[in-house]
């Protein structure tokens, strides 16, 4: 099923093809939780992978794991559907737009009426394993071209960073990388492979070269980059085998990136989530409570990941007291200002940010990157901290955050956010815990 050999009648595909798509909606339906299902609108049905963001509260091994199945899941619709176009003779970059949201169903549809015709060019089997430096080079050029194109549109233009930019885009250029490589000369799977992988990687140099992203994000970026880049790649080598060199044929791929740029910013998406972690003190509540409305942690350890950039606390001080304060939140990358809506004394403090800061400072060799990510797609709207009274003079102190994610696939980047949300937060409490136990 995952093979993009040979061709698929009518029948077969639209059985498997509908089977994989909807297996997307009994996946995201089981894994739900009670009372957490997703409203079955129009939304639901066409878009599921949008949906899977109800799943934020799921642990994050079951989020990546749902992850892998759904880029399974598009593997399988990419390849089922290239062998269907094969065996139709139509374009075979129709594949590319199988996988792509909204767009996908049409084009299943479509796959399942056209009538099967006569090949213009039969399957070439057994090339010989040429190494075409030439065209290898050529697809890298082009690669990197893509690159900053896909990126500029979705970072400056439209201010999207979702399936167009972390699935499409590289599928894309995978696929047009794996074509160019075996367009004239059949070259094999392994060096297709390799060529996607160094074009992939060189474009992501290139990116921190134009000052369009910075080191720490390529390097979170990569994995799903580089995965979804070979599979593109194999689709790509596939359609150079079966269909020869057609530019003009290639170009209808190309701009399938930007229409899913379009229709991304036509239907925005934002994941609200919420965190909770706790400690326990050897402590009262009234000295925990003074390690909390002011706090100093500069001289604490910061771990390697925050060294390269990301966000980590640094302090925070209460200006005034009661509902109405002014906290000020001290960051690596900034200040936030927060504004205190509970306060009571030794029991509860609680705050909504006002500003929020970067979420990261890019790693790059210039002081100003072009990366709007850096703020108002990763956001905290509101923290407290809650004092529990506990047997032997000690206190549970409970720290809950609620924040909103702008990313997608959400499936990726939701681990990655909570992780990061996790580890400051442990930060924080182990902070508290050990100035107030002095």
């Amino acid at each position: 099923m995952l093979s993009f050999k040979g061709e698929m009648r009518r029948l077969p595909y639209a059985l498997a093809a509908f089977a994989l798509f909807f297996s997307q909606h009994l996946a995201l339906l089981a894994f739900c939780e009670q009372g957490r299902t997703p409203a079955l609108d129009y939304d639901f049905y066409l878009v599921p992978v949008h949906s899977f963001r109800t799943l934020y509260d799921a642990s994050s091994p079951l989020l990546v794991l749902t992850f892998v199945y759904l880029l399974i899941v598009a593997w399988a619709l990419a390849a089922l559907s290239f062998r269907r176009a094969a065996n139709a003779d139509v374009n075979g970059w129709i594949a590319a737009a199988a996988i792509a949201p909204v767009i996908q169903v049409p084009v299943i549809l479509f796959l399942c009426i056209v009538p099967p015709r006569t090949p213009t060019r039969a399957e070439q089997t057994g090339a010989p394993p040429t190494i075409a430096w030439a065209a290898a080079a050529q697809g890298v050029v082009v690669a990197i071209a893509l690159t900053l194109i896909f990126v500029g549109l979705g970072a400056l233009v439209f201010g999207i960073y979702g399936f167009g930019m972390f699935v499409a885009s590289p599928f894309i250029i995978g696929a047009v990388t794996g074509y160019i490589a075996n367009r004239r000369h059949a070259v094999t799977i392994e060096w297709t492979i390799t060529v996607v992988l160094l074009a992939t990687t060189i474009g992501g140099m290139a990116l921190i070269a134009a000052a369009l992203e910075g080191i720490v994000c390529i390097m979170l970026a990569a994995p799903l980059g580089f995965g979804v880049a070979v599979v593109g790649g194999l689709l790509g080598r596939a359609i150079a085998l079966r269909f020869g060199p057609s530019t003009r044929q290639t170009m209808s791929a190309v701009a399938l990136v930007p229409l899913i740029l379009v229709s991304e910013w036509l239907m925005p998406t934002t994941t609200r989530f919420d965190t909770r972690q706790s400690i326990e003190i050897n402590a009262p509540p009234s000295v925990v409570w003074q390690s909390i409305v002011r706090m100093d942690m500069r001289d604490e350890p910061v771990a390697l990941p925050y060294r390269l950039g990301l966000a980590y606390p640094l302090g925070g001080e209460v200006v005034g007291e009661g509902v109405g304060a002014l906290r000020r939140g001290e960051f690596s990358t900034g200040t936030a200002l927060e504004r205190v809506t509970e306060w009571l004394p030794d029991r509860k403090l609680a705050f909504v940010v006002e500003k929020d800061v970067p979420a990261l400072r890019e790693l790059s060799p210039y002081d100003h990157v072009h990366a709007p990510h850096v703020r108002g797609y990763f956001l905290t709207n509101l923290t407290s901290f809650e004092l529990v009274p506990l047997p032997g003079n000690r206190t549970q102190l409970v720290e809950r955050t609620s924040h909103e994610l702008k990313l997608e696939p959400i499936l990726y980047w939701m681990p990655l956010a909570r992780l990061v949300i996790d580890l400051n937060n442990d930060r924080v409490l182990r902070h508290i815990k050990r100035r107030a136990e002095k």
